[in-house]
């Protein structure tokens, strides 16, 4: 087992010091993962949308609560049983890399402890004056918040300045899910912001990765 883990370690140092004498950082690995959360948030909102706004008839059971639990399954599974085979990539235990999946993986456990307290606590509030499930409206103003600070860390921590650039953009769809808090529309927004702060620069990275890597 130690002699596993001091073949990797070597790797590692010789992958980081043959990108050193190239001049280059550790590409940073993963943005199929970034890719699949755009997919699955971005169509189950967009699903969500239709449903409510009554575009097209769709079944009582998506934009639900179920529909959403299945939803965020998918996503969670697919994030494991892709993680290993990323985690096992060259360059994963470099800073960035260390850096973003850390911080990641922080946004998708807070945002999955959220979503399910506001399921719990969701008609607590009523002789406040709030509405049973009014605070699910909090949801997307608050993960695309969290998706600008990973994002920023991730910039800083693998020296790719291009991405502060997505931290600005989920930053401005949290203050526009929260301009359309209550309203249908900010499902809407949620989807094409899921597009563009998760998918896009999932695609991105996984571009920009070496071919030995992919």
């Amino acid at each position: 087992m130690s002699s596993d883990a001091d073949r990797d370690l070597a790797g590692e140092i010789a992958y980081v010091r043959t990108l050193a004498e190239e001049g280059r950082n550790a590409p940073l690995i993963g943005g199929v993962i970034y890719l699949v959360w755009g997919l699955v948030i971005g169509l189950a909102s967009f699903l969500t949308w239709l449903s409510a706004a009554k575009i097209i008839a769709l079944p009582n059971f998506v934009g639900g609560s179920a529909f959403w639990v299945i939803a965020l399954a998918c996503g969670w599974g697919l994030t494991f049983l892709i993680g290993k085979k990323v985690g096992g990539k060259p360059g994963a235990l470099t800073i960035g890399n260390q850096t973003a999946m850390a911080a990641w993986f922080g946004v998708g456990v807070f945002m999955l402890i959220y979503w399910f307290s506001l399921l719990a606590l969701h008609d607590r509030f009523e002789a406040d004056g709030v509405k049973p499930y009014a605070l699910f409206g909090t949801m997307f103003p608050v993960a695309f918040g969290v998706y600008g600070i990973a994002f920023y860390a991730t910039a800083t921590a693998a020296r790719l300045d291009w991405l502060r650039g997505f931290a600005a953009a989920a930053w401005i769809f949290s203050v526009a899910s929260l301009y359309f808090f209550s309203d249908a529309r900010q499902l809407l927004v949620a989807s094409v912001g899921s597009l563009v702060c998760a998918a896009l620069p999932g695609f991105i990275l996984m571009r920009r990765e070496p071919s030995d890597i992919v």
